[in-house]
């Protein structure tokens, strides 16, 4: 969008900054809410400017993702050196998608791997991102100053995270320029599970809780996805709970309309002697679910009278003790591996599920986040299989919903809910529409004038 475009009603758009490390080709669901706002602030009254980094150390590329970018668009970007990245994929070779600090607290490291986590977690605090600070520092700082010169300037500035090292850039130019600054914290920041991971010292928690605590009293709004990251911000900023704001992830019309319109050319999967339950991300250590993978061989064996046998359909990266779970309690014919998928062609093989299964991981970070895909596959009008801790944010939401849940390591719970998928099931459009894209900027558009017209 450029300067001085208008909107459909003729009115001249406001301007906002957003600094963004996640952006196509970048792939996997942190790309997703930022793309998605972008592509509906205009209609709500904001023409937005990316600044984001050339170079980055992607885990997962998602070149669908880039013919989603909104035309006309202002993308900045500035460039990135990521030598920690690059130390990885020398000490892991061709392994690839399986990320230090992504791994089971069980699974034996060598001395290398654990000094590389412990420098990781201790040295660049809070996360490798922090060296790209300084220099996209000075490039949002330049980009603000020379569109008050050119007489366009911005109404306000967006920082996103993780990485939250984005957020201290935000800090920056808040401190330099004293613009309205909104945080969008997609996930939490020093109680996020995967921290511990890298052997942080008492000296470097403590460090995590100053930065965060910094971020949030200099923010003039804060953007939650779910009430547990807002409930975790707000432990320690609770005098500044005024600032927080429940804006949730969500599904975008026309990536569903898209695979909806061409339906007739997947229904075909839909076999008549098999029930497909498919998953769709990436299955963590803490994402493993054995008392599903139980209770589905238990259900094949001796498949329930008016019922079919099921097969398990994955989608995504799997932890290979994730997948060793699996194989212990599933015949290969009863499960396929599809591998990671791009955003485009998920959807797709959604469509083609009986089913879809929808899990979180089991643990206290589990309890308090809620994966994007859940609204899309409300979407999809499919029924739902939930597995995640009980209770959690996930859980009260899908209940909402009127889907049953069940814990990891709960077979019989597990069973129920396989039950469940078998029963009438009718999809409430309006539920669904609550958590689209274009409901949901609507709703960020709010906050960023809510900040703009405060300093006005």
């Amino acid at each position: 969008m450029q300067v001085g475009s208008t909107s459909n009603e003729g009115n001249t758009l406001k301007k906002v900054l957003i600094i963004a490390y996640y952006w196509p080709p970048a792939g996997g669901p942190g790309v997703q809410r930022w793309l998605k706002f972008s592509k509906y602030l205009p209609e709500n009254g904001w023409a937005p400017t990316l600044l984001v980094p050339e170079g980055a150390a992607y885990p997962v590329l998602d070149a669908s993702l880039t013919e989603e970018i909104p035309e006309g668009i202002d993308v900045v970007k500035v460039p990135i050196f990521e030598p920690y990245d690059l130390a990885i994929g020398l000490f892991q070779g061709k392994k690839g998608t399986e990320r230090l600090g992504s791994v089971s607290a069980t699974t034996k490291r060598s001395l290398s791997q654990t000094l590389m986590l412990w420098a990781r977690g201790n040295l660049l605090i809070p996360d490798p991102r922090i060296l790209w600070r300084r220099r996209a520092r000075k490039a949002g700082e330049r980009i603000w100053k020379n569109a008050e010169a050119e007489g366009h300037p911005f109404q306000a500035l967006v920082t996103t995270g993780p990485p939250h090292s984005v957020h201290l850039i935000g800090l920056d130019l808040k401190k330099r320029l004293n613009m309205p600054w909104l945080a969008d914290f997609r996930d939490l920041w020093r109680e996020m599970d995967y921290l511990e991971d890298f052997l942080p010292t008492e000296r470097t928690k403590r460090r995590h809780a100053e930065l965060e605590q910094a971020v949030v009293h200099h923010a003039d709004q804060v953007t939650v996805p779910t009430p547990g990251v807002s409930g975790s911000l707000q432990l320690q900023n609770g005098a500044l709970s005024h600032k927080f704001s429940l804006i949730h992830n969500g599904w975008d019309p026309s990536d569903i309309e898209k695979e909806t319109a061409g339906a007739e050319k997947v229904q075909p999967e839909k076999t008549s002697d098999t029930f497909h339950l498919g998953h769709f991300g990436s299955l963590f250590p803490t994402r493993n679910m054995p008392g599903l993978w139980q209770a589905i061989r238990q259900w094949n064996a001796q498949v329930p009278e008016g019922r079919k046998p099921i097969h398990l359909d994955l989608a995504g990266n799997i932890n290979a003790n994730v997948r060793a779970s699996i194989t212990s309690a599933l015949n290969d014919t009863e499960w396929t591996d599809h591998g990671y998928m791009s955003h485009a062609k998920a959807i797709e093989k959604m469509m083609a599920m009986d089913a879809l299964l929808l899990a979180q991981n089991n643990n206290q970070t589990g309890q308090w986040a809620i994966p994007g895909k859940a609204f899309e596959y409300l979407a999809t009008g499919i029924p739902i299989a939930v597995v995640c801790p009980m209770p959690s944010d996930l859980g009260d939401l899908t209940a909402e919903w009127g889907l049953t849940a069940a814990h990891h390591d709960d077979v019989e719970g597990c069973t129920n809910m396989l039950h469940a998928l078998f029963l009438p099931y009718t999809s409430n459009l309006q539920v669904a529409l609550n958590f689209s894209r274009k409901t949901l900027t609507t709703k960020m558009a709010s906050c960023l004038n809510e900040i703009s017209d405060n300093l006005d």
